[in-house]
């Protein structure tokens, strides 16, 4: 074989090795045990932070005598208020005179997910995975950006990531469960789901995924017993209210119905509402109202 044959064979070899589309492997049990590390590294991250960090309620606080730590707990003291524009501009000023921040970053990352800036978002947890890569958080909102940018493929790679990290969090596979979802990836998300369970038989998100997915399969009586089991005196997705009222709903439980889509018009900002109107919620509040009250006549 010549040589200038054996370089254009090569060449194309080399290229189809580069443009050949990613094949991601099927989610099976097996695979979800795979995805633990060897050892757990018990110091995930503040340990060996350079200022002392505390994670309160997903935001982070710097307990540093810096300047930038107090600006930066200044600003999340408007998150509390809810002034979350005051917060980003706090944010935002802090970051530019402190860069390695990783608390600035990662706050500000998750301020600009509340105003919908994606990619704004995404370069936020990208820089403070840099910064700090033993705290598996940052790569889960990495994960996240990319989800709601559209780029499933680089959020189902970091969620992933995310979970080796810290397979103490079961957060992450929650919402690669709900991935699995949104393309109709049923089986493999109800593994998932059920996966988290074997850790946690009272895990919220995984409870409700496991009644998503029987929603989506129109077993809406069975999702309303899934939807039951969650404590919502704990931490849960609010999108719980609108799937639970749509189940209810079609299971003709209208009382119940009721209550969930009035609960749902409480959180406004929600992610649920971009899938979903305000409209759609209010008009099927209203459905509701009206059979209810035909029912107890």
């Amino acid at each position: 074989m010549s040589t200038v044959r054996f370089a254009v064979l090569f060449f194309f070899f080399c290229t189809s090795l580069f443009t050949a589309p990613l094949r991601h492997p099927n989610i099976t049990p097996e695979f979800l045990e795979s995805l633990k590390p060897d050892y757990i590294d018990e110091e995930f991250g503040f340990e060996k932070a350079k200022y002392k960090i505390e994670n309160r309620e997903g935001w982070l606080w710097a307990l540093g005598p810096d300047l930038a730590s107090k600006r930066n707990n200044e600003a999340l003291s408007f998150v509390q208020a809810n002034d979350m524009k005051r917060a980003r501009s706090i944010l935002e000023e802090t970051k530019l005179k402190s860069p390695q921040n990783v608390c600035v970053r990662y706050n500000l990352g998750r301020v600009y997910l509340f105003f919908r800036q994606h990619n704004e978002a995404l370069t936020e947890f990208r820089k403070a995975s840099l910064i700090m890569p033993q705290y598996w958080m940052n790569f889960f909102y990495v994960g996240r950006s990319y989800e709601l940018i559209g780029d499933k493929n680089e959020a189902v790679y970091y969620y992933r990531l995310a979970y080796r990290k810290n397979p103490y969090d079961l957060v992450p596979l929650t919402y690669l469960g709900d991935l699995l979802l949104s393309q109709n990836r049923l089986a493999e998300a109800e593994r998932v789901y059920r996966y988290c369970l074997r850790q946690d038989d009272g895990f919220n998100d995984a409870l409700i995924g496991m009644g998503k997915l029987n929603y989506l399969n129109r077993r809406y009586y069975d999702a309303v017993i899934w939807f039951r089991m969650v404590e919502t005196n704990r931490p849960y997705k609010k999108e719980l209210h609108f799937y639970y009222g749509e189940s209810a709903y079609y299971s003709r439980m209208y009382p119940v119905a009721v209550e969930e889509f009035q609960a749902m018009l409480n959180y406004p900002q929600d992610a649920i509402f971009e899938k979903v109107s305000l409209g759609r919620v209010r008009f099927r509040l209203g459905q509701a109202r009206r059979l209810s009250l035909q029912s107890d006549q």
